[in-house]
Formats: structure tokens, C-alpha cells, sequence
């Protein structure tokens, strides 16, 4: 299976923690249909740890689901799912034990693969806590990734290492089709510049096929759920993190509450030009510009456009500089850039300098092209 654009969905995490459950699920479903999101390109719903018991049948040797959440079953569920125009994904563990200590794959990869494929499971999150002190990570995500290609169905394998063990280097060869580059994500505006700071010189390793999941998005939490603030976010903070996810090409996995988002963040979450970018077929790396209190990143994209994406992290709005040149553009080149801003439809143009209004805490998106002065 060839995972060729950043895969996209919705998690239980952020929002729910341990306290879903079928019904639950049933309306996360219906309104990422009913809502714009399925349509947006929001396709997988994807549940996370707590969902199995602390034991496996013991005839089947098979994880449990709940009976508390899934009182007729998982199989059900998925059916729904499915019914929606929808993937569904489930959350295991290379450990014993799962991080929240339900009962993990560890040398039962092949049997959870094989009845994953058979309720129908198009997703695994796959963590990694509480495995064996001498165990090899690198081993333990490869023995799943060879059960999920043995199991007979396309599988968007999620391997979730948190960046441990040097991740880049060996995850695309095993088989994984995205990797947890960082720990989890807070829902403030420190824990995600924290993380895609992180990431900037690692992004070399995520392309078509294995990509690098900064985690799920927070944008439209609003400090409710399970993934908490200490602050208020605004609407720019938000728009930056969704912003940077699209230009980083990372997996666009929500984590609000679907059901009652509000509107603006709906909007801003299924805008179809920041999607564009961040499922653009090149799948090329951004490359930064700048890398201190003011970050610019540029992407090439197909077809010859260009993003630049230019981020305030400041208390104050600025006016931000881009040099062309960054991007290998000279004066004597007899070409400019021509680009116009995503969201409010702005235009600049520059062959030698370009000031772009930043407000504080908040950035501008621009696409656009090398065009003859």
C-alpha cells in the first residue's frame, strides 16, 4: 500500500480521552459528513487507547473491546462508519501494555493484524509505551508492519515512537506510513511552536509514502477537552498552527469536537487552499528562511508555484521581509515573484524584497509564482 498524500481524519483523544463510546462515535461520524469535513478530505475516524480490556480472550488469544463502550460489539461501529463514506482506526500499542494499561500488541502483532483486517480497520495508531526493557523499537514496529502487509487489507499503518531512537533514519523502510515525530501535543501556543521548532531540520525524512506527524491538531478546543490550555487562544494562534501543519505536510488529524466547533474554525480547518498545500502530489519538504523570533518557511509545489508561510510569534505585529534571493531568485534573473495570500486574497510582488503585515501571534500563507518582470 502507497500512502501518497499526508493522510487526513479525526482522533477521540483531545477531546474525549477515555470517555467515548458507541453512540459517541455514531454522532463524530454523522457530523463529519453532515458538517463539510468528510467532503474536505477529513476521511478516517480513528479511536485512541481504552477502547480494549486488559486481557485477551482466552481461546482466540484476541483483544477484547470494552462491553462498556461497545455493548454489541466493535463490529457495528465500523459498519456505521463505512456507511458514512468513511475509514476507521484503531489505537494498539508495541508494548504489553497500552499507555493507558489495556492490553498492547507485544507478540501478538500477527494475530491483532489479522483480526483488524477482518472487522474492517483501515488506520492503526500504534504507541509506545510499556514495552519490554530490551526490546528494540525498531524491531517491534517492523514484526507490525509485516503483519499489517500480511493481513490482506490496506492499512494506514501510524507508528507513534514519539521521535525516540533516532525515528528518522529507519521508519520509512519498515513500512510505516507516518511516524510520531514529538510528545504529545497541549492545546497552547507554546506546546505546538515547541513542536514544529523541533522538526524544522528533520523534515528532510518525511515524503510521499512516510510522513511526519507533528501530532493532531487543536485548532477550534477552545481549552475544553482532554488536551487542555492555561491561555486564551485566539483565532490567529489557531490559524498559525493549521497553517504551519499544511506547509510542514504533516497528517491533518483533528482533534476538536466535530459537533460543535464553532463555524470560523470549521471554516478555517476545511479551507481547500491550505488543504491544497498541505496535500500537494510533490510532497516536498519546506526549507526555512528564517529561524529565530521571525520564521519564514518556503515549499515548492507542483505545477511551479511556491508558499511562503511567515510567522509572528511576537506580542507585536510587524512587517516581515522575504527575500527572494533565499529561494535562489536575483535581481538579474528577469523574474519576480508573483503571490497572493490564501486567506484574505492580499497580493504582493517583489524580485528583490518583500514586507509582509504580520499581526501578533499569527502569520500569512501566500502561494504563487516566478513570473517575467
Amino acid at each position: 500500500m502507497i500512502v501518497r498524500t499526508p493522510p487526513m481524519g479525526w482522533n477521540t483523544w483531545n477531546t474525549f480521552g477515555e470517555c467515548y463510546n458507541e453512540e459517541v462515535l455514531r454522532e463524530i461520524a454523522d457530523a463529519l459528513v453532515d458538517r463539510g469535513f468528510a467532503e474536505a478530505g477529513y476521511n478516517h475516524l480513528i479511536i485512541d487507547d481504552h477502547w480494549v480490556m486488559e486481557h485477551r480472550d482466552p481461546e482466540t488469544h484476541r483483544l477484547i473491546p470494552r462491553p462498556g463502550k461497545f455493548p454489541n460489539g466493535i463490529e457495528p461501529v465500523v459498519s456505521y462508519v463505512h456507511g458514512k463514506g468513511l475509514k476507521f482506526g484503531v489505537y494498539s500499542c508495541v508494548g504489553a501494555r497500552t499507555c493507558g494499561a489495556k492490553m498492547g500488541s507485544f507478540e501478538y502483532e500477527f494475530t491483532d493484524a489479522e483480526w483488524f483486517s477482518e472487522i474492517g480497520v483501515d488506520y492503526l495508531k500504534h504507541d509506545y509505551c510499556l514495552r519490554p526493557e530490551k526490546s528494540n523499537g525498531e524491531t517491534l514496529y517492523r514484526r507490525m508492519a509485516l503483519a499489517l502487509r500480511d493481513s490482506g487489507r490496506d492499512t494506514v499503518f501510524a507508528a507513534c515512537n514519539w521521535g525516540c531512537d533516532d525515528v528518522w533514519s529507519w521508519i520509512r523502510s519498515i513500512g510505516a506510513h507516518t511516524y510520531r515525530s514529538t510528545g504529545d501535543i497541549c492545546d497552547n501556543f507554546k506546546s505546538f511552536t515547541d513542536i514544529f521548532r523541533s522538526q524544522v531540520f528533520k523534515l528532510g525524512a518525511s515524503a510521499s509514502g512516510c510522513f511526519n506527524d507533528l501530532d493532531m491538531i487543536t485548532v477550534g478546543m477552545d481549552g475544553e477537552g482532554n488536551v487542555g490550555t492555561s491561555e486564551l487562544l485566539t483565532e490567529g494562534v489557531y490559524r498559525t498552527q493549521f497553517c504551519v501543519w499544511c506547509m510542514f505536510g504533516s497528517p491533518l488529524i483533528l482533534g476538536c469536537d466535530v459537533r460543535t466547533v464553532k463555524d470560523k474554525y470549521r471554516d478555517l480547518l476545511c479551507n481547500s487552499e491550505l488543504i491544497r498545500i498541505n496535500q500537494d502530489p510533490e510532497c516536498r519538504s519546506p526549507f526555512p528562511v528564517a529561524f529565530d523570533d521571525a520564521l519564514v518557511f518556503c515549499r515548492l509545489l507542483d505545477g511551479g508555484d511556491i508558499a511562503v508561510l511567515l510567522i509572528n510569534v511576537n506580542d507585536n505585529a510587524c512587517n516581515m521581509s522575504f527575500l527572494p534571493y533565499d529561494i535562489g531568485l536575483t535581481e538579474e534573473s528577469g523574474y519576480k515573484l508573483s503571490m497572493k495570500d490564501v486567506l484574505n486574497g492580499d497580493t504582493f510582488e517583489a524580485s528583490d524584497i518583500m514586507f509582509v503585515p504580520v499581526p501578533p501571534k499569527d502569520c500569512r500563507m501566500l502561494r504563487g509564482r516566478l513570473v517575467r518582470k
